[in-house]
């Protein structure tokens, strides 16, 4: 009688309040379906406390490791393990997945920049130390595009145990500070709700004197604040399969090509705490509303003529001189950005997706979007679900095993 095959037991210490851990799980998910994997998963809750469950017994581990003490834990295991944090911690070395920090950081801020801000600030979570690589991360973003360092710091009387009140008005009294207009980068989505409120608190307007985006996408709460907040889209899904692909090599004891994967963030969803844009050409604002609410309609540059009247030689060099590219590209960006959305939340046919966003032909959008984006519009919604391999284009970065 055959000998009936076992399956591997996989522990998923990740998370599962926020989108980042959700889609994580997900990714991993999908691989374990199709591998014969047991997923054991334990229960964490928002303080980030996470521990392995009691008597585990298994053949490796996926985690987001955010302390030493942690990883010390799980190397007591003696199995393979696969880490999906950011965060470079101390005698923490375990092969990792996880999303490229700087370019998520400067994908955010060169979207306030889109929008006429020459201030942005970060606002993240300092009672968690392991989340200062973001930090870090926009320090580096901000020199590089030759920004102002402003970063929220908690004042002196807002302890670890402050309570929500206590947080929300210190966070007023730090946005009231901000210069005006200023765009905001918080951590999260649950980030930038207490951002929304403490901006509600102080009498400020968003997005018309504050502008916020979230390192993260939630599809239903970044929706349900008022206003909606936009968000960042890390490929989460790919991380959990892609760190289950290399946590699978690492089982079967094969030796691996690279022991970091480092992954670049898929675009911006656009909702209404940034909708605004910021300039003092009364002409180029009337053009990129025009844009804005027609691009769906299949409209040209002519069609932008006609409704803001202006030579196009001039609209041509004001508006390069504004946004660094010609309003020709700007419609278009933002028609692939659609595109780019409908794939992500729809599952919309491909055709279809093509004419709500003002394509005449979905063979005339399929090669605009592939080069815009690094691969076709079917590969990229597959990267994103976390169902399959992908080509080149999709922000892979590797670090090569030594």
């Amino acid at each position: 009688m055959a000998k009936l095959r076992k399956p591997k037991r996989v522990a998923l210490l990740v998370a599962g309040w926020n989108h980042y851990g959700r889609g994580i799980i997900e990714g991993a998910w999908h691989y374990a379906q199709n591998n014969f994997w047991n997923l054991d998963m334990q229960p964490t809750g928002p303080d980030g406390a996470m521990q392995m469950p009691e008597g585990w017994q298994g053949d490796g581990i996926i985690a987001t490791v955010h302390s030493s003490a942690l990883g010390k834990e799980l190397r007591s295991y003696r199995v393979p393990i696969v880490n999906v944090s950011g965060a470079r911690l101390e005698g923490v070395d375990f092969p990792r997945v996880t999303s490229d920090a700087n370019a998520v950081i400067e994908l955010a801020a060169e979207h306030l920049k889109s929008k006429g801000l020459r201030s942005i600030a970060f606002c993240g979570e300092p009672e968690r130390k392991f989340l200062d690589f973001w930090t870090r991360a926009y320090e580096r973003v901000a020199e590089k595009l030759g920004l102002t360092p402003l970063i929220y710091q908690p004042g002196p009387n807002v302890g670890l145990d402050a309570g929500l009140v206590e947080r929300r008005r210190d966070r007023a009294r730090w946005l009231k500070s901000l210069p005006k207009p200023t765009g905001v980068i918080g951590w999260d989505t649950i980030t930038c709700r207490n951002l929304a409120n403490a901006c509600e608190l102080a009498g400020i307007e968003v997005p018309d004197q504050i502008s916020i985006i979230s390192l993260s996408t939630e599809d239903l709460l970044g929706q349900t604040i008022h206003p909606p907040i936009s968000g960042v889209d890390i490929p989460v899904k790919r991380i959990g399969y892609d760190a289950a692909s290399m946590l699978d090599q690492l089982i079967r004891g094969r030796r691996l090509a690279t022991d970091e994967q480092v992954l670049r963030p898929l675009g911006i969803t656009t909702r209404q705490s940034t909708d605004i844009f910021e300039c003092d050409d009364p002409k180029i604002r009337q053009v990129m509303r025009f844009i804005k609410d027609n691009s769906n309609a299949g409209i040209n540059v002519q069609d932008v003529l006609r409704a803001v009247p202006i030579a196009r030689r001039t609209l041509e060099k004001r508006f390069s001189a504004i946004l660094g590219h010609s309003p020709a590209e700007e419609i278009r960006r933002i028609k692939l950005d659609k595109v780019r959305q409908l794939l992500s939340s729809t599952d919309m046919a491909i055709p279809d997706i093509a004419d709500a966003c003002g394509f005449a032909y979905a063979e005339h959008m399929i090669p605009l979007f592939a080069r815009h984006y690094g691969a076709t519009p079917a590969a990229f919604r597959r990267n994103l679900r976390g169902t399959a391999a992908v080509g080149r284009g999709l922000g892979r970065r590797a670090k090569s095993r030594r």
